[in-house]
C-alpha cells in the first residue's frame, strides 16, 4: 500500500515538474518571438541588438562617431546656456542664433549674488568678492548640479553673450576626430569611450571657448596641433592669443591653419565649457563643498594649476564672446568699469564685433534674415511692378 501511494505521489510530482517545464519553454518561445533573440554584448566591440559587431578602432567608426557633432547638441548630452532672467534681450538672441544653425538650447535661470543665503555661501570666499560674482559662480554651479542630476556623460554650458564661426558644426566633427585620436591622454579609451563618446570622457573640462590660453611649461610636449581651415588668421586673433599660439610653437605661416589642444592650465572666463559627468561632481566638490577661492573662471584656473581638476583647453577658441561697446556687454558691475559710462545699447547689435573666431554667426544671421520683399518682386515677377509704368 505505501508502495502504491509513493509511485503515485512519484508520477504526479513527474507530471507537475513536467507542466512547469513547458509553461517556462512557452514563455521564453513567447519573449524570443515578441523581443527578437537575445544577441549577447561582447566586451571588446561595440554591438547592437541585431547586426555584427562593429570595429570601435576602425577609422570608419570614428567618423560615424564624429559625426553626432552635427547633432543639436554638438555631440554633447545637451547644451545649456546661462542667462539673467531679466537679459531677455540676450535670451532672444540665443533662440535666433540656435534656430539659425540648428541647435537645442536650455535656458538656465542667471543668480543673483544679493539673492544667495549667507548660510549657502561656501566657506573661505575672498571679502574681495563682488556679489555679481558670487551670483555668476552659483549659476555655473547650478550648471554642474544640472548634470549630475540627469542621466547624460557630459553637457556644454554657455553663456550668453556669445558668438561662433558659421562653420561650427565642422570645426567640432574635427575636434572629435582629434580627440579619438589623442596623443596627450593619460590612458587609453574605454570601449565605453570608444562607442559613445565623441569627445572622450577622460577629461574634466573641455575649453571650447576661453579668453586666456597657456600651457604648463613643465610638460611642454603635451600639445597636440592640426590643420582646421576655419580658424582666422593672425588679423583677426587677440594678441592673448597670438602670444599663446607662438608660445606653443606655431610658425608665423602656421598661425591662421592650424588648431591646438593642450591640458588646461592657464585660461581665462567661461564663455563655453564642456563637461563630464566626473567633472560636475569635482568642481561641485572642490568650488562649494570644500570652499571658493575667487570669481569662478579664476578658482578654476587655480585648480588646473595645482592638478586638482583635469582638462583641455582648445587655442584659437571654437566660440568667443560679442561686444557692442556698451553697458549692455556686461552683467559683472565693477567699479569704474568704462562701459558703465557708455549709452547702454552701444554700437548696437548690428554694428558688434567678435574675435578669434573666423566669420561670425551672428552677422551671418543678421545677413540670412534680412529681406526687401517688393526688390525681390521686381527682379523675380518684373510684370507686376507698375510703379515705373505710372510715373511715366
Amino acid at each position: 500500500m505505501t508502495g502504491r501511494i509513493l509511485s503515485k505521489a512519484a508520477a504526479q510530482g513527474a507530471l507537475g515538474a513536467t507542466g512547469i517545464l513547458a509553461l517556462l519553454l512557452s514563455i521564453i518561445i513567447g519573449l524570443n518571438i515578441y523581443y527578437g533573440p537575445f544577441v549577447p554584448v561582447q566586451s571588446a566591440s561595440f554591438s547592437s541588438f541585431v547586426g555584427d559587431p562593429v570595429d570601435l578602432r576602425s577609422a570608419a567608426h570614428q567618423a560615424s562617431l564624429a559625426k553626432h557633432a552635427h547633432n543639436g547638441s554638438l555631440g554633447f548630452g545637451e547644451i545649456v546656456y546661462i542667462s539673467m532672467p531679466d537679459r531677455t534681450d540676450r535670451q532672444d538672441a540665443m533662440n535666433l542664433l540656435a534656430y539659425s544653425y540648428g541647435l537645442k538650447l536650455k535656458f538656465l535661470p542667471g543668480v543673483s549674488g544679493a539673492d544667495i543665503s549667507a548660510k549657502a555661501i561656501p566657506d573661505e570666499v575672498p571679502q574681495r568678492l563682488r556679489e555679481s560674482e558670487l551670483g555668476c559662480w552659483r549659476a555655473h554651479a547650478n550648471a554642474w548640479r544640472y548634470l549630475l542630476e540627469s542621466d547624460m556623460d557630459t553637457a556644454l554650458v554657455f553663456e550668453d553673450d556669445i558668438d561662433w564661426s558659421p562653420n561650427l558644426k565642422q570645426t567640432f566633427e574635427a575636434l572629435s576626430l582629434q580627440m579619438q585620436n589623442s596623443t596627450i591622454r593619460l590612458l587609453e579609451p574605454s570601449d565605453y569611450e570608444r562607442a559613445n563618446a565623441p569627445y572622450g570622457l577622460d577629461w574634466d573640462i573641455l575649453y571650447v571657448g576661453s579668453c586666456k590660453h597657456g600651457a604648463n611649461p613643465d610638460f611642454k610636449p603635451l600639445i597636440q596641433i592640426w590643420d582646421d581651415p576655419d580658424v582666422p588668421d593672425a588679423r583677426h586673433l587677440t594678441q592673448k592669443t597670438l602670444l599663446a599660439l607662438k608660445e606653443f610653437g606655431l610658425t608665423d605661416a602656421e598661425i591662421g591653419k592650424k588648431r591646438v589642444l593642450v591640458p588646461a592650465y592657464r585660461t581665462e572666463c567661461n564663455t563655453a565649457y564642456a563637461i563630464t559627468r566626473q567633472g560636475a561632481q569635482r568642481l561641485l566638490f572642490t568650488m562649494s563643498y570644500a570652499g571658493l577661492h575667487g570669481a569662478v573662471d579664476e578658482d578654476m584656473v587655480r585648480l588646473f594649476r595645482e592638478g586638482r581638476l583635469k582638462g583641455y583647453s582648445i587655442t584659437p577658441p571654437v566660440f568667443s564672446q560679442f561686444r557692442v561697446g556698451g553697458a549692455k556687454d556686461t552683467d559683472n558691475k565693477l567699479p569704474g568699469d568704462p562701459r558703465l559710462g557708455h549709452t547702454i545699447s552701444g554700437k548696437g547689435n548690428l554694428r558688434g564685433w567678435t574675435y578669434d573666431i573666423k566669420g561670425s554667426a551672428r552677422q551671418a544671421m543678421v545677413e540670412s534674415l534680412q529681406l526687401n520683399v517688393w526688390d525681390d518682386y521686381k527682379r523675380v515677377r518684373p510684370d507686376t511692378f507698375v510703379g515705373a509704368k505710372e510715373s511715366s
